[in-house]
């Protein structure tokens, strides 16, 4: 298995290698890699890729929130999109790597990424159905890459006691800008 961040390589990737089948979590395989590959020409984005034998077979995605989103207000903030392995790959420390690895890019010390974890998108087959396992291992995952979890009063978090919001910290992040996060997470509209 081969691993990729450097993000010349990964578009490389995206446009001459096709996603494993089972990498459909929220679309078709084929359109997932199309839409990821449009994401990487258009918008600063960062992205790892997971290949075997010339398949992409796991990938994560870091990218700017939303313009809806409360997050959009910090400039200095990105979004943990996904991290996706094909089911027949996991249990393998794969989603660990493609943390790992796409956190090589020294560029991304200069933000603070969240991961804003939603029940309604994880693959519960993976814990015969138990979110609370799935949340757990989920977290192990992310503090891997040194992300902590962080309290929040945004809505989708909220709605269920399993969501979860985690953040890494760059290393170039100033406490000041570590406050501004803190309070948008509990900002009142």
């Amino acid at each position: 298995m081969k691993i990729v961040s450097d993000p010349e390589e990964v578009f490389r990737h995206l446009k001459y290698n096709h996603f494993h089948p089972d990498l459909n979590r929220f679309r078709e395989a084929h359109h997932q890699q199309q839409t990821l590959t449009q994401v990487m020409e258009t918008e600063q984005a960062f992205m790892a890729l997971a290949i075997v034998d010339s398949q992409i077979i796991g990938y994560t995605i870091i990218l700017s929130p939303e313009e809806e989103e409360r997050w959009i207000k910090l400039d200095f903030l990105k979004v943990l999109g996904v991290i996706e392995v094909a089911p027949t790959f996991r249990n393998r420390s794969i989603a660990k790597k493609l943390l790992h690895s796409i956190f090589t890019q020294q560029e991304l010390e200069h933000y603070i990424i969240i991961s804003l974890e939603y029940c309604w998108h994880w693959d519960l087959k993976l814990t015969n159905g138990d979110p609370y396992l799935y949340r757990n291992m989920l977290r192990k995952v992310l503090e891997s890459a040194r992300f902590v979890e962080y309290k929040t009063n945004d809505p989708d978090i909220k709605a269920s006691e399993v969501n979860f919001l985690m953040a890494r910290i760059g290393k170039a992040i100033t406490s000041e800008q570590v406050s501004q996060f803190i309070r948008l997470a509990k900002y009142n509209k």
